[in-house]
This record gives structure tokens, sequence and C-alpha cells, in this order.
């Protein structure tokens, strides 16, 4: 008999032992507060031979530092994706268990598994994905002090029914735990000559209209010459290729990092592309 009883008496207290874990991590998720930085640019400019796309490489991470994300995706080899902001929710440092909502691996492990699909497709049911891997993060998390505060954008560009498109969505923490993120259109006109950046713009501003003294060097780069002294309409998408690359390293510049007061990191590695009628390209300026 006593063979017997000791084996059970042994499974009990696993058993014991587990349910009061599973106590103590439920106990530890209700105390959460998520820990939000901020940054990332996004510049999409339609030109009459396709869309040229860039972002930068910045992501924050829960403990400050800022780390590297894949923000520029092909989707279904005739679109792009780009995210703007902070691509990763991460559970504060010090947790016994840590975990994270990274929003550029999903998309990019469910567009690898979606290689056909157009970008308002994708816009449609990759950000439902997007959205309820976030509610189901913080079904068990308080977002804190960043409750219902910016995290990060979704941006597509391509081509629909033969014309350029920007399909946009901000996305929001939720108000409470449990809650669902909180969604906003990115209005994005897509008509030729025109330029959406998304994220911390002081510096894209001030390279492209400014008339101070300041980013002097960055100014006189060829690709900013033209810009300034052409119509946008007539550039090319590799042009502002070329314009978004002295963009990007402006800003992530020490120069530029004063101008840019508001707080936002622009930060390497910088990515680049070209979307045309025939489909996506990646791009060195």
């Amino acid at each position: 008999m006593s063979k017997f009883i000791l084996p059970v008496v042994c499974l009990l207290s696993l058993l014991a032992s587990a349910v009061e874990q599973d106590k103590d991590r439920d106990r530890e998720h209700k105390a959460v507060h998520v820990t939000i930085g901020h940054g990332g640019l996004v510049l999409i400019a339609v030109a009459g031979d396709g869309l040229a796309v860039a972002t930068d490489g910045s992501s924050f991470n829960a403990d400050g530092t800022v780390s590297l994300a894949d923000k520029l995706l092909a989707v279904g080899g005739r679109g792009a994706l780009a995210f703007g902001g902070t691509v990763s929710i991460q559970d504060p440092i010090g947790r016994a268990v840590r975990e994270e909502v990274n929003v550029s691996r999903l998309a990019a492990s469910w567009l690898q598994a979606h290689p056909e699909i157009g970008i308002e497709a994708a816009n449609r049911e990759l950000n439902a994905a997007i959205a309820s891997a976030v509610a189901k993060f913080f079904a068990t998390r308080d977002p804190g002090p960043e409750a219902n505060k910016h995290q990060f954008d979704v941006i597509f560009a391509g081509y629909i029914d033969g014309k350029p498109s920007i399909l946009g969505t901000r996305y929001f923490l939720p108000k409470t735990r449990g809650g669902q993120p909180r969604t906003e259109p990115i209005t994005a006109p897509a008509k030729i000559g025109d330029l959406l950046a998304v994220g911390p713009v002081r510096v894209k501003d001030e390279l492209l209209t400014g008339k101070s003294t300041a980013l002097g060097a960055f100014k006189t780069e060829a690709p900013v010459a033209k810009f300034r002294s052409s119509k946008p309409g007539n550039l090319s998408a590799q042009d502002f290729a070329g314009l978004f690359d002295v963009v990007l390293r402006a800003a992530e510049s020490a120069e530029g990092k004063k101008l840019e007061t508001g707080g936002g990191i622009v930060a390497p590695r910088n990515s680049f592309a070209v979307v045309t009628a025939g489909g996506f390209e990646r791009k060195k300026p």
C-alpha cells in the first residue's frame, strides 16, 4: 500500500505547486504595467514611375534601450508594408517570465504564409491579426500610464486597380486591462508628388523646406538640392529613395537629434524599396 500512496502524495504535491504557480502568474499579470518607448520614421512618396518607401530600424525595449527591427516588408511581391513607431510591446524588466508582442515578426510570418496577397486584403486581414494579438497580450496586463497612447503604425503601399495607393492604420494601446487596442486611419493622399512622413518630422521639414542654417551639410547633398530646386511631381521613385536616405541619416545625426526635440528616436538600420506596377524591389540609395 505504501508503494502506492507515496507516488500519489508526490503527484498531489506537484499539482498543488503548479496551481500556486498559476495563481502567482495571474497575480503577476494583473500587476504588470507595460513600459513603452516611442520612435521610428516612415517616409513614402508617390512618383510617376512608382512609390518610394523608407523606414529606419529603431524599436524601443522595456529597459529603455533601442534595438534593431525589420520595419519594411514585401507584400505578395507587389506591395510594401512599413511600420512606424515601436513594433515590440514587452513586459517590464524584472519579471520571472517575460513576454512580448512583436508586430514586425508577426507580420513577416503572416506574409510568408500569404505569398500572393495584395495590399487591400493584407490591410484588412493582417490588421485583424495584429489587433487580435495585441488584445490577447493585454487580456492579462494593465497598460498603466501608457493606456490609450500611440504605439505603432501599419502602412501599406502599392497599386490598387492600377493606381498608386497608401493604406495606413495607427494603433493605440487599450484603455484598460482586457481592452481592445484603438485604431485610427492614417490620411494618405496618393497623387504624384505626394510625400507622407509618419514619425518625428522636424528634420525632414527643415531639409526639404527650411530656411535656417541648420543641417547645412545635409542640405548640400545632391538628392536634397534636386528636391529643393524641382517640382516634386518631376522626381522619380529612385530620386525619392535617395532623398529619404539623406533625411534618415540627418535625423540620426547628432545635429538632427538636437533639432528633433519631441522625444522620438530614429536609428539605423535604414531600409528602402520602390514599388511599381510590376512589383516590389529593395533599393540602395
